[in-house]
């Protein structure tokens, strides 16, 4: 499955004075398996262009096309894009409702008009991948669990439509340390077994770790694209639009300007210990 924006622009409340374009002429291509990052500055049109990509959104200007065909043009079945292209927003537990967690989970394919047997079936199978016991929580009500879990029952409920691309919005805001590693982690293991990830994020370690590409937006425009270590290399530009690079890059600068050789082009973890083996050994000088 394939998805791709094609001249993109979105502006709200059009003709009116209060009209504001947060996308303008974005021109994108997702393709079939990548952890694709989406990351900028508040209000540089992240959001935006992730709520077109299952058409929560419609162009003002432009197409988006999923295997080539307009999802906008009539008779396209809005409710088959959405079962395949899955959108969990920020702060997804707000957005529970239902009286148990299994009934939050069945939403979505209860709506699909599917039999009971295998709404059974696809809730047990989306509780059990995102860490959650049915058996435990199943019939509790999700407000009576903790914050971590409430977002993975959220998280849950889009799985269980078993879409094939996963949009995530900041999918681990206001978690608590374990809660976010926990989350980050279920999004690694999605995209091991053949999920396509699009994750819009501000962390720039996150992005590291995880990403196989990287968008960056700026003020509505897709300003870089590419694999992270060709983004991060360019810290001088990321920090002129208000962003900062990994933690690890941000080691690298100090260590090189103390006169250590240390490599530009290292920014994930374990390259990092690498480098810093090879420092402590003796094979870089300083």
């Amino acid at each position: 499955m394939q998805v791709t924006l094609e001249h993109v622009t979105h502006t709200y409340q059009p003709d009116s004075p209060f009209q504001a374009t947060a996308i303008k002429d974005v021109n994108l291509t997702i393709h079939q398996g990548e952890f694709l990052a989406l990351i900028g500055h508040t209000g540089s049109g992240k959001s935006t262009l992730a709520q077109h990509i299952n058409g929560l959104l419609r162009p003002t200007e432009g197409r988006v096309l999923i295997d080539g065909r307009d999802i906008n043009e009539k008779g396209f079945d809005k409710r088959e894009l959405r079962r395949r292209v899955g959108l969990v927003f920020q702060y997804a537990e707000h957005q529970l409702f239902e009286e148990t967690v299994a009934k939050d989970v069945a939403f979505g394919p209860k709506n699909l008009g599917l039999a009971p047997e295998e709404i059974d079936e696809r809730v047990r199978e989306a509780m059990e991948k995102v860490g959650l016991s049915y058996d435990t929580v199943g019939e509790k009500s999700p407000f009576e669990l903790s914050g971590g879990q409430m977002r993975r029952v959220a998280l849950a409920g889009v799985l269980a439509m078993r879409p094939e691309i996963l949009i995530l919005d900041e999918p681990a805001a206001g978690l608590d340390p374990q809660s976010r590693e926990d989350m980050l982690a279920l999004i690694k293991n999605l995209h091991k077994n053949g999920a396509t990830i699009v994750m819009v994020s501000h962390s720039m370690d996150d992005v590291a770790r995880f990403a196989t590409r990287a968008v960056v937006m700026e003020k509505g425009t897709v300003a870089m694209e590419g694999d992270p270590e060709a983004i991060f290399e360019q810290a001088e530009r990321l920090q002129a639009m208000g962003l900062d690079v990994p933690m690890i890059c941000r080691l690298g600068d100090a260590l090189r300007k103390a006169g250590y050789s240390f490599p530009s082009n290292v920014f994930r973890e374990e390259e990092a210990c690498r480098a810093l083996l090879a420092l402590w050994k003796g094979d870089a000088v300083c």
